[in-house]
């Protein structure tokens, strides 16, 4: 008895050593995708995913070059996926559904190192209770003095994108971004917490943030009075993708995930987890009715990727000095 007591250990123990397991990396913000969506990945392909959340991710990806641990890694830009690409830590993988995208528009990268799977856009958070007329243009946005909140682009995200929708938009002539908004600059904070946090209290009554925050202030009536605005010359529009690691032996359901992101259940998630617009035609909440929307969106161009692998990290130390005037 004892024998077949063992014999059976040893099978079932050997067939769950083979249940597949993809460990992702991703932001923190995305954790829905291990919490929210692992349990029905894991109903219909039976793979488990562990989600990691990482801060500086190419960094560690660098670190990780010889031995890289995750399988999948979300939430990347495509800035990112030229950095990791250049340093061959992942591979390209184009989906069998990369039609269900909407356009081209939103197409992360067109080797598909990357799969677009989600998209903001670069706002100004306002209160409407203080700022009754929105400014318009980046010119009407300098003539209000001491009013802005922005971050700080070596600590911060959102203060990166920020510095990467002036570059969208004045290309070498980035600067001239920030000298026209530099006189409603109210101070330079280190993140996007920090800033909403000044901004929620009225210490300053815009800041540099997304048009996805609407998502909040219409569903808090306690925040009824904040608002977002675009601004004619263009909204900048980060994307975020999902990059298959390069790894000797790619697991299947690192693959599966790849397909799996632009189905309709995981964009609904995108919508209700993630606060994002998703990159497929879905429907959406009626909540996203608040969001300000634009045709006018910019986006970095191939040749501005391949100078800010070059200069990325001059150019924000060149920006931190221009706040600090």
């Amino acid at each position: 008895m004892k024998k077949i007591l063992l014999i059976i250990l040893f099978i079932t123990g050997s067939l769950l050593s083979f249940a597949e397991e993809i460990i992702i990396y991703g932001p923190s913000s995305a954790k829905w995708i291990g919490k929210t969506f692992g349990p029905i990945f894991k109903e219909k392909t039976d793979v488990d995913i562990n989600y990691i959340a990482i801060d500086g991710i190419v960094s560690r990806m660098t670190l990780e070059k010889k031995n890289p641990k995750p399988d999948i890694i979300v939430g990347l830009t495509a800035l990112q996926i030229e950095f990791l690409k250049k340093i061959e830590i992942i591979t390209k993988y184009k989906p069998k559904n990369a039609d269900n995208i909407k356009s081209e528009n939103f197409i992360l990268d067109k080797e598909f190192y990357g799969t677009s799977f989600d998209y903001g856009l670069l706002a100004i958070n306002y209160n409407k209770k203080i700022i009754e007329n929105s400014p318009k243009t980046l010119d009407e946005l300098g003539k209000l003095e001491k009013k802005l909140l922005v971050e700080n682009p070596n600590l911060s995200s959102t203060g990166e994108e920020a510095l990467l929708w002036s570059i969208a938009l004045y290309d070498k002539n980035w600067k001239d971004f920030w000298n026209k908004i530099k006189p409603v600059i109210y101070s330079s904070e280190p993140g996007w917490s920090e800033a909403f946090a000044k901004f929620t209290t009225e210490e300053a009554p815009m800041m540099i943030g997304y048009a996805t925050s609407n998502l909040f202030f219409t569903e808090d009536p306690s925040q009824a009075k904040f608002d977002s605005f675009l601004l004619s010359e263009g909204a900048f529009m980060y994307l975020e993708g999902v990059s298959l690691v390069n790894k000797p032996e790619i697991k299947d359901g690192a693959k599966l995930f790849m397909e799996y992101i632009l189905t309709e259940e995981f964009q609904g998630l995108v919508s209700t987890k993630n606060y994002m617009f998703p990159v497929t035609d879905i429907v959406l909440p009626d909540s996203f009715k608040s969001i300000p929307t634009t045709d006018n969106v910019i986006k970095l161009s191939d040749n501005q990727i391949q100078d800010l692998i070059k200069n990325l990290d001059k150019y924000k130390n060149e920006l931190v000095e221009i706040l600090k005037k």
